[in-house]
């Protein structure tokens, strides 16, 4: 029994370092809350074909992170652990791909088990693995699509790829296409894989668009949407606001591969390049890595999630010079305990996060004060904070721009949106009891502290109320 557990301790490992006070902290804003309204609005009015936020059909992601939340809140419960259990179960299962890509490039048990000690540990990862935010489930299909074509389930990579697609779009099919095609540009006669490209992109290309080809037939105005906004102006313009420099990544990689950056063997991979003495495995952890960087580091669209799908190739490679499973364990266990114990301040700190704060403070407060509280307006002006709809088990009404609408409101739409912040303002002072979620310094401006009152506090927002206590 002993010999088995130690055996297996590295998966022992990762379990416990993903899965370790995974609820402890609240959802922030505006993320994790947001994918989780949308996964209980699913599980609410039943529609699992378009995702509804505030009862507005919401189109920015595809489903499948959808689909995985609101069976997890089905299942377990309404609860933060269960929110976030997609992704960290996402996470376990590329730590175990990883452990099996490395036993098939390196042969060796002990760089396998040193794989995943360092995958497990890496800052970027851990933190990732710990948020409900597509990224770790995409990731997931790309690590096991790579994983099958280097086992020779050829069949398999095409459909995982597909299913990375319908999680989080295009990165789910550049990134193993780019780890596979490096493979084969080292491989020898008797590694090359033999995949069936063009049948296969078909079968990934038809699971990939599914989704969105259905909408679209239901709804033309999508298919623009879809192609043009969500694709081509993500990439290749600055419509999102979240251009950053060319370099930007340069930037990010060392700060989510903290502790391990300090062992990436440059020199030595500098020196195989320069002398081209590269094998199968060496292509496939370079064009898995740089090329998806460099398509990355052109895109217009930037943000330092987008390096996730790329940290196991980082890992094989640092797996691959360290002196001894010994010295792994040492660093990943104390860097694994850090993480933890940092985590855990966090979740007691929810003030520091400012506009990332979770609003479970405050609907706390909420029931805590206003016990009569539930046939009051629940509403958010010009802030993200979906996380409040949430917690309080409520739809919010919202302002428009916060609302992601796709082409003109409807009617019904109407009722619950507003202009923008003034319209808010004017619409809920002196009106129906209403509590709603603000930025703070907005607070300070626009409400008039004689018709609202703050009922509580947390990271950058303000909870008030339009029924003023008097003396």
């Amino acid at each position: 029994m002993i010999a088995v557990l130690k055996r297996y301790l590295w998966l022992w490992f990762a379990i416990v370092v993903l899965f370790t006070l995974l609820g402890q902290r609240g959802l922030n804003e505006p993320d994790e809350g947001r994918y989780a309204e949308i996964a209980r609005e699913m599980n609410l009015d039943g529609n699992w074909l378009v995702p509804h936020l505030n009862g507005i059909p919401h189109f920015q992601k595809p489903p499948i992170i959808y689909w995985l939340t609101a069976l997890s809140l089905r299942t377990f419960g309404h609860s933060d652990w269960a929110a976030r259990l997609p992704s960290a179960c996402a996470a376990l299962g590329v730590v175990i791909l990883s452990f099996l890509l490395a036993l098939r490039i390196f042969k060796d048990r002990d760089r396998a088990v040193m794989t995943s000690i360092v995958l497990t540990s890496t800052t970027g990862f851990f933190a990732m693995g710990r948020l409900l935010t597509p990224d770790m489930t995409m990731t997931f299909w790309i690590t096991a699509s790579i994983t099958a074509a280097l086992y020779n389930r050829r069949w398999l990579f095409f459909i995982l790829m597909g299913l990375g697609f319908l999680t989080k779009g295009p990165m789910a099919l550049v990134v193993p296409i780019c780890a596979v095609l490096g493979w084969e540009w080292r491989a020898s006669t008797d590694e090359k894989l033999h995949l069936p490209w063009w049948r296969g992109l078909v079968l990934t290309l038809v699971i990939s668009l599914s989704w969105f080809i259905t909408l679209s037939v239901l709804d033309t105005q999508l298919f623009e949407y879809f192609w043009r906004y969500e694709l081509v102006e993500r990439f290749g313009s600055k419509t999102h606001g979240r251009s950053r420099p060319f370099w930007y990544f340069s930037l990010i990689l060392p700060l989510v591969l903290i502790p391990w950056v300090f062992m990436l063997p440059l020199k030595r991979v500098y020196t195989r390049i320069r002398k081209m003495e590269l094998r199968s495995s060496h292509g496939l952890l370079l064009c898995w890595a740089l090329v998806p960087l460099a398509i990355l580091s052109f895109s217009g669209s930037k943000l330092p999630t987008y390096v996730l799908p790329l940290m196991p190739a980082f890992a094989l490679g640092v797996a691959a010079v360290i002196p001894s499973v010994k010295r792994a364990w040492w660093i990943g266990g104390v860097t694994a305990l850090s993480l933890i114990s940092l985590d855990f301040l966090v979740s007691q700190n929810n003030d520091l996060l400012g506009a990332q704060a979770s609003s479970r403070d405050l609907v706390r407060a909420l029931r805590l004060q206003e016990p009569d509280a539930n046939g009051a307006i629940l509403f958010s002006c010009e802030t993200r904070t979906q996380g409040l709809a949430y917690y309080a088990d409520h739809l919010l009404r919202i302002t428009r721009g916060e609302s992601d609408l796709v082409g003109v409101s409807t009617p019904e739409q109407d009722l619950v949106l507003y202009t923008n912040a003034r319209d808010c303002v004017r619409k809920l002072t002196g009106g129906a009891p209403a509590h709603g979620i603000v930025r703070t310094v907005q607070y300070e401006k626009m409400f008039d502290p004689k018709q609202w009152r703050v009922i509580a506090q947390s990271g950058a927002f303000s909870l008030v109320a339009n029924h003023p206590i008097h003396p």
